[in-house]
């Protein structure tokens, strides 16, 4: 079975991960929403949830909350209300784009997507500068 696009997208961001950077895929049947991966360093925990499109918006803007599901969406306000290091991923062909700080929950138009556009290098490195 061929792996899904969202999967080979953060495959390819840890691709670029110092091996040495310890991360855990979560998958839990009997807990829902928790975030797809867990970082950890010296400096702290990060959870990313990570979504995919298929295409890179180029036409009509992009509601985040759309892209999660109500367990997810309180998983990652619950865990940003403790305090917790939380950020969403959204990946396309292009990149990424990193979102953080509850920015998750308002609408992008195609610019500011398109502004925040990261290469799969930039997103680990962004990742390694939150746990290291």
């Amino acid at each position: 079975m061929a792996a899904k696009p969202e999967t080979t997208f953060i495959a390819g961001v840890h691709k670029k991960l110092p091996k040495t950077l310890y991360h855990m895929k979560n998958n839990n049947a009997y807990v829902g929403g928790i975030a797809d991966v867990w970082y950890s360093g010296n400096s702290g925990d990060l959870w990313v949830e990570y979504k995919y499109l298929p295409r890179t918006p180029s036409r009509a803007g992009i509601d985040p909350m759309r892209l999660l599901s109500p367990l997810q969406q309180a998983w990652l306000r619950d865990r940003r209300m403790e305090n917790r290091n939380v950020a969403v991923i959204i990946g396309c062909p292009d990149g990424g784009i990193v979102l953080t700080d509850r920015q998750w929950e308002l609408e992008l138009t195609v610019k500011q997507f398109a502004e925040r556009l990261r290469s799969k290098e930039e997103l680990a490195n962004w990742i390694v500068s939150r746990v290291s």
